[in-house]
């Protein structure tokens, strides 16, 4: 009996450790290949707190500190550290503390996707390269090569490469394929519209919903972007380069917002330099 009552006061003086030790296992900061450390948030996170606490990433060496609100979850970085932006179409702010808890249909439709890719694998004007120019095993790929498409005059200061359905369903024929395969339809599919320094490298590369695709799939409702009625709707996927970073942008919004690639294009990279932090500290000194 005696011996009992010994073990069971051992063990209450050992559960304080114990706790102490589950508490220090959970890592309050995570280091990346790179060596950016950046402080983790552990426990429980309030999406609707106003306002927003800063909340840290990474982007390969550079260390960000970024409003939660503006990360697609509206919580912070992953457990991994990848993480993605989130804006406003059009006006290019971040949602409301919450707002995309519970993400609707609408809210869905009108969200301007931000993802930074820090490249070390090879040299980012390659990685750049490869969104336009196919692998070799594409290139009898209609689709994949800016030969296989159609060029017509410049549209907002980008010049257009549209996609020519009959060429692409002629290739897939080809293959074997039937008439009602998903890839003879055009929604399967991208028009492409690449801009280029003075050198003509291509700077940015936007793939869009063809023009085939008449249909928006979006409307707006008492002044906001939402999803009309009809099934699916047209949408840009925009990607372009920081060199200096080796960073590669990818964007992706409404196919409206076309119009304002650059505006959405120099929004992404003044983000990047707004919240990193070695960029805070240099403009406050």
């Amino acid at each position: 009996m005696k011996l009992m009552i010994k073990l069971g006061c051992v063990l209450c003086l050992m559960l304080p450790l114990l706790a102490c030790a589950r508490q220090d296992a959970v890592a309050t900061t995570q280091t990346n290949e790179q060596g950016c450390t950046r402080i983790r948030s552990v426990g429980p996170q309030d999406p609707f707190k106003e306002p927003p606490p800063l909340k840290q990433a990474c982007l390969g060496p550079y260390l960000l500190e970024i409003p939660q609100n503006y990360f697609y979850n509206q919580i912070g970085a992953e457990h991994d550290g990848s993480y993605a932006l989130a804006l406003e179409y059009p006006s290019l702010q971040p949602f409301k503390p919450g707002e995309r808890m519970g993400l609707t249909a609408d809210v869905s439709a009108r969200t301007v996707t931000v993802d930074y890719d820090f490249i070390d694998r090879i040299d980012v004007h390659e990685a750049m390269r490869r969104n336009y120019v196919p692998m070799e095993y594409k290139k009898d790929d209609p689709e994949e090569t800016l030969e296989g498409r159609l060029g017509g005059p410049t549209v907002y200061g980008l010049s257009p490469y549209y996609l020519d359905m009959n060429v692409v369903r002629a290739h897939y024929r080809k293959k074997g394929l039937r008439e009602d395969a998903p890839v003879m339809q055009a929604e399967w599919h991208s028009d492409w519209f690449l801009s280029k320094d003075q050198n003509g490298e291509v700077t940015t590369v936007v793939k869009c919903t063809p023009r085939e695709v008449i249909t928006s799939g979006v409307e707006y409702r008492d002044g906001k972007l939402v999803k009309s009625s009809e099934i699916g709707y047209a949408e840009c996927k925009h990607t372009f380069m920081i060199a200096s970073r080796d960073t590669l942008i990818r964007i992706s919004y409404p196919r409206e917002g076309l119009e304002h690639w650059g505006e959405i294009e120099q929004r992404a990279r003044d983000m990047l330099t707004k919240f990193t932090v070695e960029q805070s500290r240099k403009a406050d000194q």
